[in-house]
Parts: C-alpha cells; structure tokens; sequence
C-alpha cells in the first residue's frame, strides 16, 4: 500500500524554527559589581567564585539578546539584594559566545538562586 504524505505549503517552508538556546551552565559566588548601561541596554552583573570572575548579562535566554529592564524584573531584584547583602548567587546563564561590539562573551541570566553559607 503507497504512503501517503502530506503536501508542503509555501507557509511550512518559509516558517523559521526556533533554534535551541545553549545549554544552560552554573556560575557560583558573590557579586562583585552590577553595571547599567540604559541607552544601549547593557546591564551586566560580575560574579567572583574565588578563582575568576564572570560577566553575566540580562537579555532574552532563549535568543541571547539584549532587552530593556526595567525595576520590576525579579532577578534584577533579587541579584540587587543579594549584592547588597552580600549573599552568595547561582546564576543559571547560557553563553552565546563573543560580543565585538561589548569585547565580552554574551552570557546571559537565564535563572537566579540566592543562598547563604
């Protein structure tokens, strides 16, 4: 018996496909500086695990770009609070590789923890 397939429209062909986000990593320690730069919405925070330090961004996880942020982001909250209080973080981050345009990696927040020691 012939198989039968369904036919390919014009929409299904032209219809981008997410790409999958990279994997998802672990930075560990304290935050040493948050950095806000609103024009070009730039808004890094540093982490120190004790060995070296980690640039980690705000942005979209899912397509590594940059977004505005405004006061009512809860990680931006509880990174702010964490800095503050100087409470150790885990930052759950996906690296999108190097940014010329900033000379960094574009590491980007995908998920805060907040714990004491």
């Amino acid at each position: 018996m012939p198989t039968m397939i369904a036919p390919m429209t014009a929409e299904k062909i032209l219809t981008p496909k997410p790409a999958a986000p990279p994997p998802l990593t672990w930075i560990t320690g304290k935050i040493e500086q948050i950095l806000l730069q609103d024009k070009e919405h730039f808004y890094v925070v540093t982490v120190n695990d004790g060995k070296k330090t980690v640039i980690a961004r705000f942005g979209d996880p899912y397509t590594g770009k940059s977004d505005i942020l405004t006061t009512g982001d809860p990680m931006y909250s509880l990174i702010e609070k964490a800095f503050f209080a100087n409470y150790n973080v885990e930052l759950g981050v996906r690296d999108f590789g190097f940014d010329p345009q900033a000379g960094v990696e574009r590491i980007i927040i995908d998920r805060v923890s907040v714990y004491h020691m």
